[in-house]
């Protein structure tokens, strides 16, 4: 038997530059559907990364944790001066060491003026400044309480007394301050 057609060419599924008709696309029903070769079809619609603006607004929250920590600690540590340093400076310049020395010519400590001046000790970055600052703090308040018609029991005191003005005047020159206790 012979083909009845034997000269006739396969077809195309559009005629190309045909006028007016665009192609047409294959369009699945089901994105897992396969697909015929020769079509071009479009991705499925994705979500929006979410992640990403999250991501990056956590790196920024902790890039300004780590600067800010970063600027204290140099504020703390070059800037600031030193709370023990400023005491040694007061009493170099013979002011008061207290801020608001209200006292007058009371030779009398009050809780509130004790309490200060060793919190400036305390707060020292030095060490020997926070060890003989606190230690004659403590005895100049031990000594301005002391009971009336006991002033006597002020001798027991001179021992450590000597001891801790004579370290604290060396802790102090050692941060560049000359203290002379002996003027008037």
């Amino acid at each position: 038997m012979t083909e009845p057609y034997p000269n006739q060419q396969p077809q195309q599924p559009y005629q190309q530059g045909s006028p007016g008709y665009p192609p047409q696309q294959y369009q699945p029903a089901d994105p897992g559907q396969p697909q015929p070769t020769g079509f071009v079809t479009t991705p499925p619609p994705t979500k929006p990364n979410r992640r990403k603006p999250l991501l990056l607004a956590l790196g920024a929250a902790l890039a300004v944790l780590v600067l800010t920590t970063a600027g204290l600690a140099v504020y703390e540590g070059f800037i600031k001066e030193d709370s023990g340093v400023a005491a040694c400076k007061a009493m170099r310049d013979g002011t008061s060491v207290v801020a608001d020395d209200k006292s007058g010519s009371d030779d009398k400590m009050t809780e509130a003026e004790y309490r200060e001046v060793r919190e400036l000790f305390e707060d020292s970055r030095h060490e020997k400044l926070r060890e003989h600052g606190t230690a004659l703090v403590d005895i100049v308040w031990q000594v301005s309480n002391l009971p009336e018609g006991e002033e006597m029991g002020a001798l027991a005191f001179i021992g450590p007394m000597g001891t801790h003005v004579a370290g604290l005047q060396t802790a102090c020159a050692d941060q560049g301050v000359i203290v002379n206790l002996n003027k008037k």
